[in-house]
């Protein structure tokens, strides 16, 4: 991004306003939740949209149309790389939550270990950019479980980390307290379906804001903590 668009990127943050946390349950099928016994855990899928300070670059001299192309699809390599990895990485924190933060009794089900869904993924020939193109119940097959719980997740960050206060001094908005510059967001969406008839059974929308939402650690350990109350494999 050129340096120069940044004021004119501030100005523009006076349009929003910022969202609280919050989150809800749904349960859709309550007797084909109670009928599961295994459960896989899939990657997310994880959409960005952040303004990091790497993100800011010097493009050098050359201003040639050739190497505005070569800028751009280095950035979108760069990002793809990055939003699969934080795909896979969501996938294997949320199993390691669930079960961290499990209840006294327990869950009625069992999660099948994430190395072994990613293994009989790829065995399969499913990719992350196919699986959602895949049917239900060829993810039963390959998959071998009843249910699957997938994720996904908006990261939504609109100023780099440690610039929102120098923006809040540039726009005269108060440095505590409410302000016209949105926060960083992070909006996550659970939903598991039934693999037999490939229903949606249950679904969790949650919603959090401040940088610390757009880490993954944080970011599942609060979305479990946030579920588990109302989780349907909630033993108790």
């Amino acid at each position: 991004m050129n340096l120069r668009l940044l004021p004119a990127a501030l100005a523009l943050l006076l349009l929003a306003a910022c969202s609280p946390k919050q989150y809800a349950g749904r349960t859709l099928d309550a007797p084909a939740l109670a009928a599961h016994r295994t459960v896989a855990v899939l990657p997310f899928e994880v959409r960005q949209d952040r303004l990091r300070l790497r993100d800011i670059r010097y493009g050098g001299t050359d201003t040639s149309t050739a190497a505005l192309k070569r800028g751009q699809q280095q950035w979108r390599e760069e990002h793809q790389r990055e939003v699969k990895a934080t795909a896979y990485q969501l996938q294997q924190l949320l199993v390691a939550q669930l079960v961290a933060q499990q209840p006294a009794a327990g869950y009625s089900v069992q999660f099948q270990p994430v190395a072994e869904t990613n293994r009989r993924l790829q065995q399969a020939g499913i990719s992350y950019a196919n699986l959602p193109e895949q049917s239900m119940a060829e993810l039963q097959r390959v998959l071998g479980v009843d249910a699957l719980l997938s994720g996904q997740t908006d990261l939504y960050q609109p100023l780099p980390a440690g610039v929102g206060l120098a923006a809040k001094v540039l726009l005269n908005q108060p440095v505590i307290g409410p302000s016209a510059i949105p926060p960083s967001q992070a909006t996550t969406n659970l939903t598991l379906h039934d693999c037999r008839s490939g229903q949606l059974v249950w679904r969790f929308d949650y919603a959090a804001t401040g940088q610390a939402a757009l880490r993954p650690d944080r970011l599942t350990e609060r979305l479990v903590k946030a579920v588990e109350p109302t989780f349907p494999y909630r033993q108790r």
